[in-house]
């Protein structure tokens, strides 16, 4: 007996293809959240937002001159992801619980690595744990 193999079409193949990697972002998030680790959007946004807050804090200082501090701009961001986690809650959501390994592991993936290059991988995260 014969076994017939049937081979995907293009757009099934690229749909399955969406659907992994939608399954396994959404695993990498689960266990990120479960290490206390923030996911790396967040982070980004965090970092912007602490940047920002740094750049405007001093109107006297034209805002290319101004120096920040790395310890300064580290503990912004941790102070911007603590409100992000009580405004989160205040609208309802699900509490979420980062240690401070965690957003320590992610500040250093995000900000102390260095970017990857084309062709090669990400590195990665350093695990909370």
């Amino acid at each position: 007996m014969r076994t017939m193999t049937r081979s995907l079409s293009e757009s099934a193949r690229a749909n399955r293809h969406r659907h992994l990697a939608k399954t396994r972002k959404q695993s990498e998030r689960e266990r990120r959240r479960a290490a206390g680790q923030p996911d790396l959007n967040t982070i980004d946004r965090a970092i912007v937002e602490a940047v920002r807050s740094h750049i405007l804090r001093d109107r006297e200082v034209p805002p290319m001159q101004r120096l920040i501090r790395v310890e300064a701009l580290v503990t912004t961001i941790g102070l911007h992801l603590r409100q992000r986690v009580h405004a989160a809650h205040d609208a309802g959501a699900e509490p979420v619980r980062y240690t401070t390994e965690g957003v320590a592991a992610a500040i250093q993936c995000r900000l102390f690595q260095p970017p990857a290059r084309p062709g090669k991988p990400a590195p990665k995260p350093v695990d909370g744990a």
